[in-house]
């Protein structure tokens, strides 16, 4: 095949948890420092002022648009026999002011140690779950970054990256392409198993440039939000989902699931994925009709939103396409449409997002990209592209110009 080396270069700027690997390496110690600054200039129309009404064009400098920043060091040791000893440990921040990601944890991002033999791998700690693998390889964000995470249920679906603490994660090893994961996040409760549990599974299968893979993910309520073992379930607008004013303990307050599959040929690749998320502890919120002249009291109990209080099930359908024009030259587009069930509403709510960028490699380690995105809603509010929702306003477009360095 063509141009194989910046494909590749970008697959090893895009990676998860294990990153890149460095020329800083301990080698005593068999110890790999490695990081990622991403930072760039950002411009989104219609953000709303703290009214929610009102609404002005932004201008920022945004860190991570598209992929968070971060350090981390990681490591193995030869224990023989084919088994390893394992430690990753990596923190998000950002380059913009400098604060520390994942609710200012130091080491948000993973904390795991684990051991690793031909049978598989076992890691302890935390770390995200497999829907975030089946969505770098299937979804739009491997392109685009943040820039998907509104129409994507404001990421409740976990399409950006969703940890979970106290957990066990398994995963086999490869089998003529076909891999395995299976993840427990403990609640941790006296007297209940199920108080906050978490646990999650998924597969993939790989066959030259073909591919295919689903990941599931739940949470449990807990005796409160803090307890859920996932950072993100709390619905983003409103404090929905496990949130510990309705239900009981141990009750599942989140399903979600993803499949996506993937083929890729000469220079171009094109993805499909659709995802669907519950919260079967959606509660009915605001007037439900006629929906345009209700925003405002609607808005004050987070109905009609994106992974709002009565947003009881999401349904997103992710198309897109990477092209390479030169080794080191990418074009990217998407389309995203999904589609929201609310309680106490007579009609669904619809979001509509296309995207389109350019990607550019310098070297293998540092590269510039601009991106454009426009969303538009229908009988729900506009969760906004990133940096800020448009309020009462259906539609907002974004653009950024950043640059990404991995060392």
């Amino acid at each position: 095949m063509k141009h194989k080396a910046w494909p590749i270069a970008r697959l090893a700027v895009l990676g998860l948890g294990t990153a890149v690997l460095s020329t800083s390496a301990l080698a005593q110690s068999n110890v790999t420092i490695y990081g990622l600054l991403d930072s760039g200039v950002t411009y989104v129309s219609k953000v709303a002022g703290p009214s929610g009404t009102a609404t002005g064009n932004r201008f920022s400098v945004d860190s991570g648009d598209l992929q968070q920043s971060r350090w981390g060091m990681k490591g193995t040791e030869d224990l023989g026999g084919g088994m390893k000893a394992l430690f990753i440990l990596e923190g998000g921040f950002s380059v913009a002011n400098g604060t520390a990601g994942q609710g200012n944890l130091p080491l948000g991002r993973t904390s795991v140690v684990g051991l690793s033999s031909p049978y598989g791998t076992v890691q302890l700690g935390r770390r995200k779950d497999y829907i975030d693998e089946i969505a770098t390889w299937y979804s739009s964000v491997y392109n685009f970054g943040t820039f998907i995470n509104g129409v994507h249920d404001n990421n409740l679906d976990r399409v950006g990256g969703n940890r979970s603490n106290n957990s066990v994660r398994y995963d086999t090893p490869d089998f003529r392409g076909l891999t395995a994961n299976a993840t427990y996040g403990f609640g941790g409760t006296p007297g209940s198993m199920s108080t906050g549990q978490s646990l999650g599974f998924g597969a993939n299968y790989k066959y030259g440039g073909f591919g295919i893979g689903f990941g599931y993910w739940q949470s449990r309520l807990g005796t409160g939000t803090a307890t859920t073992n996932s950072s993100s379930d709390v619905g983003a607008t409103s404090g929905a989902g496990c949130d510990p004013a309705y239900g009981h303990a141990g009750d599942v307050c989140i399903r979600t699931w993803m499949v996506g599959t993937s083929y890729k040929w000469d220079k171009a690749r094109i993805y499909a994925s659709w995802s669907r998320t519950l919260q079967p502890l959606a509660r009915f919120g605001g007037t439900s009709a006629p929906f345009a002249t209700n925003f405002t009291s609607a808005a004050s109990s987070g109905a009609f939103a994106a992974a709002g209080s009565n947003n009881n099930a999401t349904n997103v359908f992710d198309v897109g396409v990477n092209y390479w024009v030169l080794p080191n030259l990418e074009l990217v587009g998407a389309v995203l449409h999904s589609r929201y069930s609310f309680v106490g509403a007579p009609d669904t709510g619809r979001l509509l997002q296309f995207n389109v960028g350019v990607d550019y490699f310098l070297s293998k380690r540092t590269d510039i990209y601009s991106y454009f995105a426009n969303l538009r809603a229908w009988n729900m509010y506009n969760p906004g592209v990133t940096g800020g929702a448009p309020g009462r306003d259906a539609t907002q477009s974004a653009m950024t110009i950043g640059v990404r360095h991995v060392f």
